[in-house]
């Protein structure tokens, strides 16, 4: 049952209200909450972002969230602390080809090194992301590290066509990071 789930994934594609609803229930449950702002829209509830564990939008979310520019790693790191500073525990940004951004409440600033590669296609690489992130975090606990193995899965999911169709198997995926381990 839902209940007996190690956590909880979620994006805008549905209702408000059920994501909302899936907040209330991971919270009710002690079951941690990922939110991904996806599509990002005005009128999401900060309150209801706050009361997940982790809030990963990339680069385009975060913009149209605070309605503030994000062209440099400098001016991504003040838009997610103006988020942060709402109350956010974890935001997490996906950056693409410029990589990813830790900030959690408790001070912690991680910045994730991007893994060149010969981009095909970019659609689904933030479903790559997530799905790989939510994977090794249920294993590991480490957000770090999952993080670390999250975008070299993301980077990997690029260098072919098409979405779901370009993710690696584990053996795939294990033979890329060998080769790109840093």
């Amino acid at each position: 049952t839902l209940v007996e789930c190690s956590l909880i994934v979620l994006q805008l594609e549905v209702p408000l209200e059920t994501v909302y609803a899936a907040i209330e229930f991971g919270n009710k449950h002690n079951i941690p909450v990922l939110l991904n702002p996806a599509p990002a829209i005005p009128e999401l509830d900060i309150e209801y972002a706050c009361r997940c564990d982790f809030f990963v939008p990339n680069e385009t979310e975060l913009e149209i969230l605070v309605n503030k520019p994000v062209e440099t790693l400098t001016q991504i790191k003040e838009a997610a602390t103006i988020l942060l500073n709402k109350g956010l525990n974890n935001i997490i940004v996906t950056m693409g080809s410029k990589g990813a951004l830790w900030l959690s409440h408790d001070g912690k600033e991680v910045f994730i090194e991007p893994t060149k590669v010969n981009a095909v296609d970019t659609s689904g690489a933030g479903d790559a992301f997530i799905g790989c992130f939510s994977h090794y975090f249920i294993q590991t606990r480490d957000i770090k590290k999952s993080l670390e193995k999250a975008s070299l899965f993301a980077a990997f999911s690029v260098t072919e066509k098409g979405t779901q169709f370009s993710y690696p198997s584990i053996e795939q995926f294990e033979e890329f990071e060998t080769k790109n381990s840093k």
